[in-house]
């Protein structure tokens, strides 16, 4: 169970990367009924057309995202699990010329 739900994340996280270069579009975009928060049916809504998306396994894996455990997600958890997924090119960035920085 815990390993097919970690491929179920590693999947999703592929999928919000290369669809997405942003996780505040990504989230506006999931959330179409603009309640704040994303549900398992937001996602199946997005990515109705993938047969391997179990809604139980996905109703889990957002369940131990969401920091209520309430099975939705708010914007904070959604960017703390797949912000690093869909900005993999960006990070911290060093500024040679910043004063704190010498």
């Amino acid at each position: 169970m815990i390993e097919r739900l970690h491929k179920l994340d590693q999947r999703l996280k592929i999928k919000f990367g290369n669809c997405f270069e942003s996780v505040r579009k990504a989230f506006l975009l999931l959330d179409q009924d603009y309640d704040g928060y994303i549900t398992v049916e937001d996602i199946l809504k997005y990515f109705g057309n993938e047969k391997d998306l179990d809604f139980n396994d996905l109703k889990k894996l957002l369940v131990d995202m969401d920091s209520k455990k309430k099975g939705r997600i708010n914007y904070m958890d959604f960017s703390k699990w797949l912000g690093n997924a869909i900005h993999q090119s960006e990070g911290f960035y060093f500024r040679h010329d910043s004063i704190k920085n010498p």
